[in-house]
């Protein structure tokens, strides 16, 4: 198999960083925060392509918070400079290697497919199933923590086996890294002990629904090092 090589060009190249700009801002949901960030959206810009160019990856700190729809969870924001980096990387990188490589079934945070096509193909298999098998079997499976127990070792790996070109693989193990810093945990535990504590002190709350919320938010793991990808990055 050939590896890919001389991708670097394209989240350096001006118009695919405006374009990339464009896209990032239009879908932010924080208003205020993407207003403040156009203000000076030029200077933004060429500060992006001079940080790609002098490959300076120092990203930010991440923004973490906790959702609770549908269940608890971490987030992981980025600002908005280096979300379009973070979004530069997944398309010119990651989707022009690996799209080519996925079954078509293989439905999940594509452009084009996604849940309603995914139920399309269930009912077609189905369907096909039902007319030569009078009985079979469905198995519905989801992997425990997905994103936190992730190898950074096999991933940069099957990275290096995709990927020749260093400056690509140089950015995105800096992608990677960014959940070993000792920040992350501190505030998702910080997050963890606020959100208990305010379960136990609702009295609003039913004692069992109370034993529910606090086991979902107990079970919210922590980051190790080596292990895990960010929760809210598009390149995750």
């Amino acid at each position: 198999m050939k590896r890919k090589n001389n991708l670097y060009h394209n989240i350096i190249d001006l118009d695919n960083i405006i374009n990339m700009t464009n896209l990032v801002c239009k879908n932010v949901r924080n208003k205020r925060k993407v207003d403040k960030f156009e203000m000076f959206k030029s200077e933004h810009v060429i500060n992006i392509k001079n940080r790609l160019v002098n490959k300076d990856y120092n990203f930010n700190k991440y923004n973490i918070f906790m959702i609770t729809d549908p269940k608890f969870r971490i987030v992981m924001a980025q600002d908005i400079e280096d979300k379009i980096i973070n979004h530069l990387i997944a398309e010119y990188f990651l989707v022009k290697i690996f799209e080519p490589k996925y079954i078509d079934s293989m439905v999940a945070t594509r452009l084009g497919k996604g849940s309603g096509y995914g139920v399309k193909l269930l009912k077609k298999y189905l369907n096909e199933t039902k007319r030569e098998y009078n009985n079979f079997y469905v198995l519905k499976i989801d992997i425990k923590k997905y994103f936190y127990t992730i190898d950074h070792k096999i991933l940069k790996r099957i990275l290096r086996y995709n990927i020749k070109d260093k400056e690509d693989i140089s950015v995105l193990d800096k992608v990677i890294d960014s959940t070993n810093q000792d920040y992350i945990n501190k505030e998702i535990k910080q997050l963890k002990d606020k959100k208990i504590k305010y379960i136990i002190n609702s009295s609003h709350i039913s004692r069992l629904e109370k034993e529910k919320l606090l086991k979902e938010v107990n079970n919210i793991p922590l980051y190790n090092v080596g292990k895990g990808c960010s929760i809210g990055n598009q390149t995750s």
